[in-house]
């Protein structure tokens, strides 16, 4: 096969090679400006150890500017992506400056809490549950930072994208609001299996935790947020959820890829979107 053939195999999604070919094409630059960055607020690493998954776990808490360690705010959770840990919500997106030039923006003020959730994707396993951590152990641990736990964020990108929808499928009266950055599922557990082998240890496992679809009628009262370049490889499978969510309209795909400069793009929109809802009433 000739370079135009293998191109245009490329290009359609059926062999590697596509995002080479995205950025050659510029499909991978954003429309918008970089988003505005400040200098962010305190940020504090510590660990704890999991019952539930069975290790010592890091997390990391982010600030806004000017606040002390022991202020009380509300807590948006950061889910990382595939192959990422605590780190990533501050070393890789930078989320703690955006959300510092938010806050000078006016944005109500919050806490960015992340922890690592491993590479199994944001759902039990047999000898590792992640999900239990963050929703029944990660919550004690910042109660003792003095934060509040009745209700959160949700910020997630890939995998974690697809944590946070999963999370909210399971608890929605927790999450305040919850924003999915490209969330990386399948239509199939042989999709799943194929390229990435490790998400789910079986189709049973798949069927209970990754199979988004079925869900989707549980986030009718959930405030929902969905984001997904139109050169990421899993846009087929969000255009068709945005189809079949109650509404569509939480859904926007704009030009992109899977990376971290579409994920920025997005995040002054975002965490406006996050800052509001965590600072407005609780509703019964």
């Amino acid at each position: 096969m000739g370079l135009g053939g293998w191109g245009l195999l490329a290009d359609e999604r059926m062999m590697p090679g596509r995002s080479v070919l995205d950025t050659v094409f510029g499909r991978c630059n954003v429309d918008t400006p970089p988003p505005p960055e400040a200098t962010p607020g305190r940020t504090f690493r510590s660990s704890f150890y999991s019952r539930k998954r069975n290790r010592s776990v890091n997390y990391m808490l982010g600030y806004p500017p000017g606040v002390r360690l022991d202020a009380v705010l509300p807590v948006c959770l950061c889910l990382h992506g595939y192959g990422e840990n605590e780190r990533a919500a501050f070393d890789t997106l930078g989320y703690h400056r955006l959300l510092a030039a938010a806050v000078n923006a006016r944005v109500p003020p919050f806490v960015l809490a992340s922890v690592d959730g491993g590479g199994g994707y944001w759902h039990p396993h047999p000898d590792d549950d992640p999900f239990g951590m963050l929703t029944t152990e990660f919550p004690v641990i910042l109660t003792q930072h003095g934060l509040p736990v009745d209700r959160f964020a949700l910020l997630g990108w890939s995998m974690g994208g697809f944590g946070a929808l999963l999370a909210a499928t399971e608890q929605p009266a927790t999450y305040a609001a919850v924003v999915a950055n490209a969330p990386a599922f399948w239509s199939s557990y042989g999709d799943a299996h194929s390229v990435n082998p490790g998400a789910f240890s079986s189709e049973d496992e798949w069927n209970t935790w990754g199979n988004l679809p079925p869900r989707v009628e549980k986030l009718r009262y959930a405030n929902v947020r969905i984001d997904c370049g139109e050169s990421d490889p899993f846009e087929p499978v969000v255009s068709d959820l945005r189809g079949r969510l109650p509404n569509p309209g939480v859904v926007h795909i704009a030009k992109g890829c899977h990376d971290a400069t579409f994920w920025r793009s997005m995040a002054p929109l975002q965490l406006k979107m996050i800052g509001d809802a965590l600072s407005a009433p609780k509703t019964t």
